[in-house]
């Protein structure tokens, strides 16, 4: 699958009550085989996705984005993330 620019930033761009559930993968069924190159890989879950910005999650519709210019790493941003659901939790 060969997506333009554009394409892709409509897709990321898109409001979440315009995506349709049905034309959207289960992120459960996503593999990605961490064996193969970055293009191989990235290929693949733009494959299997269809909008790499959105899954089912569930009963749910899960929609991602990436911010432009972030200082923190995904990894960072995560154990922040932990951090914070524990201090909820107490």
């Amino acid at each position: 699958m060969d997506l333009s620019i554009e394409e892709l930033r409509r897709m990321q761009c898109m409001n979440i009550m315009d995506l349709k559930r049905e034309e959207l993968a289960e992120a459960d069924k996503i593999t990605i085989d961490t064996k193969e190159c970055m293009e191989r890989r990235i290929k693949s879950f733009m494959e299997q996705t269809g909008n790499p910005f959105a899954q089912n999650v569930g009963e749910y519709i899960l929609q991602t984005g990436f911010m432009e210019d972030a200082v923190s790493s995904i990894d960072e941003c995560m154990v922040l993330y932990a951090k914070r659901k524990i201090q909820i939790m107490m």
